[in-house]
């Protein structure tokens, strides 16, 4: 006898797998679903939501732990955790949504969102005429900062002719994406002027576009910056305030059809490192997406043109960025492209002892490949070719095919 243990990663996994069998295709759209098992923890649950939330799940065949004293009302409030495959926790979400308490129809309704998010067989990026499917494929993001100041590479290509040199080489190592940025936010970093960034930005766009036929991505939250680079030729706005500092930028944005990175960032570049502190870290940053699309739905902007980045050392602490990077998959619940930007920060030296940027090569390459592993689709680097050959052979492995 021979048995194996089998992993799979998504829904197309488990149907290739039943299809190599030799299964029905009628039988095939309902064991696939049986087959994939997902986990949700629901926080902050009365006893009574919690009691009845347990006897819905366990009628399905769907287990659902609570705190032991739940069931004497002993405990006033309880997390719970479900857990089991997904056919049946739809049939938990159709149920849940016909319950008498506005609690657990709210959270009907937000299971079915949640799971068809996470199952949908496409992750559709929009920006200007191009549309990308990235549900397996990766792009990679190539760094050029304009900036005299940027933590690692601060005035060494703040002019046209070492723009257009730099972009050129991250172009033939395979960039997808330059991220032009004309200002620095490191920690603790001052905001530049309107003026002094327009200055530093826009003349580069123009550059680039000129000389080259490539994605452009301009990385700003000024809502005036954003118009003028959209004007000169850029195909995405990366804004690290998630839509927030400057209350324009949405309607620059609502009349472009430019690509939108929207960043997750507790406080502003000068104090988010200051003491920043999560009680659900997870949740805080997924209900900041949630208002993110909500915004966008508003005003009419297609959610299809927004990648999520859930701000890797922006008001995070060490510990935070390894459990964001651990938990991608936990932000599929918006079927929206992710963004990871990793690339030679602190929390890099901190694991490894290295105070200059420049020997965190290894470890960023390393929290890339993982983060593609676990779901992260765009990855803003400053190496290219090395996280090319990486990410081109972890994508290789899991699709297992050269």
């Amino acid at each position: 006898m021979k048995i194996e243990l089998r992993n799979f990663d998504s829904l197309d996994e488990i149907k290739k797998e039943l299809y190599d069998i030799g299964v029905d295709k009628a039988a095939v759209d309902i064991m696939d679903k049986k087959a994939d098992m997902l986990v949700f923890r629901v926080y902050n649950c009365k006893f009574y939501h919690a009691n009845l939330l347990k006897q819905e799940a366990l009628s399905l065949g769907i287990d659902c732990a609570v705190e032991k004293n739940t069931i004497t009302a002993e405990t006033q409030t309880s997390d719970c955790l479900i857990f089991g495959d997904i056919r049946r926790l739809l049939f938990l979400s159709e149920k849940l949504e016909r319950q008498a308490f506005e609690f657990l129809r709210k959270l009907g309704i937000k299971l079915k969102i949640y799971i068809n998010n996470l199952t949908s067989n496409k992750l559709i990026f929009k920006y200007g005429k191009h549309t990308v499917d990235l549900k397996t494929k990766f792009l990679i993001m190539g760094i050029l900062n304009v900036t005299p100041d940027s933590f690692s590479d601060g005035g060494l290509y703040n002019n046209i002719d070492l723009a257009l040199q730099r972009t050129e080489k991250m172009i033939e190592e395979h960039a997808d994406i330059i991220d032009i940025g004309g200002e620095s936010t490191k920690p603790g970093s001052e905001p530049v002027s309107l003026d002094e960034e327009l200055k530093r930005v826009i003349p580069i766009v123009e550059a680039i576009k000129k000389h080259f036929d490539i994605t452009l991505s301009v990385d700003t939250y000024k809502s005036k910056v954003g118009k003028d680079a959209l004007s000169a030729g850029c195909d995405i706005i990366n804004d690290i305030s998630g839509l927030n500092f400057d209350e324009k930028m949405v309607d620059i944005l609502k009349k472009s059809s430019c690509g939108i990175i929207a960043m997750h960032i507790k406080g502003t570049p000068k104090d988010m490192q200051k003491n920043p502190k999560y009680e659900h870290l997870i949740c805080e940053i997924n209900d900041y997406f949630s208002d993110i699309l909500h915004k966008a739905k508003i005003n009419n902007i297609d959610e299809q043109r927004i990648v999520f980045d859930p701000g890797i050392g922006f008001g995070k602490t060490f510990d935070n960025n390894y459990s964001i990077l651990k938990n991608i998959k936990s932000f599929g619940i918006w079927a929206r492209p992710i963004l990871i930007g990793t690339s030679l920060k602190s929390f890099i030296g901190h694991t490894l002892n290295t105070k200059n940027p420049k020997d965190r090569l290894f470890g960023t390459i390393s929290s890339n490949v993982v983060s593609f592993i676990n779901g992260a689709r765009i990855f803003r680097v400053r190496n290219v070719k090395e996280h090319y050959e990486a990410l081109k052979t972890a994508e290789s492995i899991i699709k297992e095919k050269a």
